[in-house]
């Protein structure tokens, strides 16, 4: 009504103008594919991001319309907000988990705008399939490890979402292992082709990733959407003992994983407090990246299309990391704002890192000589193979497979070992492992070594202070004897 009247009650004179507002304003139902006509409260809680005209559309909290978003302003304090509750999972955890925190909001503030990267990969001439970008985000780990904080704490609030998080008990129909309900509605929500707000589901099933109900609405999602749709994004409990994450390339390309395990430090010794950034949190700076990233977005050049065929959320990056240098805060993500979380990556180092450790370095031999390389038997796989159908040779060739070619680790691979470089082994599982094992090994031959050194030495400085003797001898004896004086009766007889 407000579109259509004046404040004294008479009618707007652009009909035109009038039209194209309350086009962008009023978005009652949306049409499903069988033409039932279903509410958007059905889709999802407040409030619902959209899109429509080539413009992200934000419901207001008040009125419960929805608008074009504008272009917010960013306080100093927006920005200091965000890089505490990043940096809060470095300081206040046993264990540095910041890269997953902040690979994890750059995944979101890409979200509302997958669809349209997806989009770019499709018409781009590079050759990179729109698979090739996750439909889903889960954050995998052990229950008090942040996962549920980052959903329902700072992600929420940070897209401007008050309602309550939704748990996958509330989608499924219960917590049975009956899945088809619960894909069913993220499959309606995915489809309905104007909602662009990230489907944030708490507490997912720890079988749905290997349900063939679920692994299939998977690919048919990634393989079919087209058009505007949107995301989902799970948390997900994996304690010790659970079957392992389906860690299958034609899951891993469409399911972003990032993993949370490490526990929180006491509250005590805590350097960041939680609670203010919990009560600090708002969606400032969420509107203003997806702002720029719709702008970008709307007509890439060819070095965009490029950057975001080799990376999804460069783009994304590339903004948020302006906005930080503008307020003087880029320096404090150096290290992790460059790169992207790999689950396989973290999984792996783990993986080698207690391979060597529970082995008690059984199987790591060195060369004489050689002090920057190592070999790894192939021995040590006997007892460890991925499945029944998995040989030693095959194991070999996985683990050798594990390390990324660009850092250089894994130098060559044999039918009995692998020879792999000793401080990039140590690089990339993050602690001088191999190297202090060598150092250690080879304590007692330096020792050795140092007293032969010590002993050759002092033999050398004998010798010398022998030389030196014999040398002032002879001087001494070359010396011409002194003319022997005549006494006075030798002169009176002579």
């Amino acid at each position: 009504m407000q579109a259509l009247y004046t404040p004294k009650g008479n009618q707007r004179r652009d009909p035109l103008k009038i039209r194209q507002t309350v086009k962008q304003l009023t978005y009652q139902v949306v049409a499903t594919k069988n033409q039932e006509v279903a509410s958007a409260e059905d889709f999802f809680p407040q409030p619902r991001w959209a899109y429509a005209n080539d413009q992200l559309l934000v419901e207001d909290g008040a009125e419960h319309r929805l608008h074009p978003l504008a272009k917010p302003s960013v306080s100093d304090e927006d920005v200091r907000t965000f890089v505490d509750i990043i940096k809060s999972f470095k300081e206040n955890k046993l264990r540095d988990e910041s890269p997953q925190a902040l690979s994890a909001f750059m995944y979101l503030m890409t979200a509302p705008l997958i669809w349209r990267i997806r989009q770019i990969y499709r018409s781009s001439n590079f050759g990179k399939s729109a698979d090739q970008v996750p439909l889903s985000m889960v954050l995998i780990g052990r229950g008090t490890t942040g996962k549920t904080q980052l959903v329902r704490d700072y992600f929420q609030p940070f897209i401007g979402d008050q309602a309550p998080s939704i748990q996958f008990s509330q989608i499924n129909g219960g917590p049975g292992p009956r899945l088809e309900r619960s894909v069913a509605f993220l499959g309606k929500y995915l489809n309905s082709g104007h909602f662009v707000s990230p489907m944030i589901v708490d507490e997912l099933n720890s079988n749905f990733l290997h349900s063939k109900v679920a692994t299939n609405a998977i690919k048919q999602w990634s393989n079919t959407l087209e058009g505007v749709h949107n995301v989902n994004i799970f948390a997900m409990n994996h304690n010790a003992g659970d079957k392992d994450i389906n860690n299958l390339e034609e899951i891993t390309k469409r399911v972003y994983y990032l993993s949370f395990e490490a526990g929180w430090k006491e509250s005590d010794q805590q350097p960041i407090n939680y609670q203010i950034l919990q009560n600090s949190v708002n969606d400032h700076l969420y509107h203003y990246v997806t702002h720029e990233l719709n702008l970008r977005l709307a007509d890439p050049t060819g070095h965009d299309e490029q950057m975001l065929v080799d990376d999804y959320l460069s783009i994304t990056r590339e903004i948020l990391k302006s906005l930080l240098k503008a307020h003087g805060y880029l320096e404090e993500l150096a290290g992790i704002i460059d790169t992207t979380y790999d689950y396989k990556v973290d999984r792996n180092r783990l993986t080698w890192k207690m391979l060597i450790r529970d082995d008690n370095f059984a199987h790591v031999s060195f060369t004489e000589g050689d002090n920057q390389h190592f070999t790894v038997s192939k021995v040590i796989f006997n007892d460890l193979r991925g499945t029944s159908y998995e040989n030693t040779n095959q194991t070999l060739d996985n683990y050798f497979n594990m390390f990324p070619r660009e850092m250089g680790v894994a130098i060559d691979l044999y039918d009995n070992g692998m020879l792999l470089d000793i401080d990039k082994f140590d690089a990339f599982i993050g602690e001088p492992l191999i190297r202090s094992y060598y150092q250690k090994l080879h304590q007692k031959e330096d020792e050795q070594a140092t007293i032969t050194d010590l002993f050759k030495a002092q033999q050398a400085q004998l010798q010398q202070q022998q030389e030196q003797m014999k040398q002032l001898t002879d001087r001494l004896n070359s010396k011409p004897s002194p003319a022997k004086k005549e006494g006075l009766l030798h002169r009176l007889f002579k």
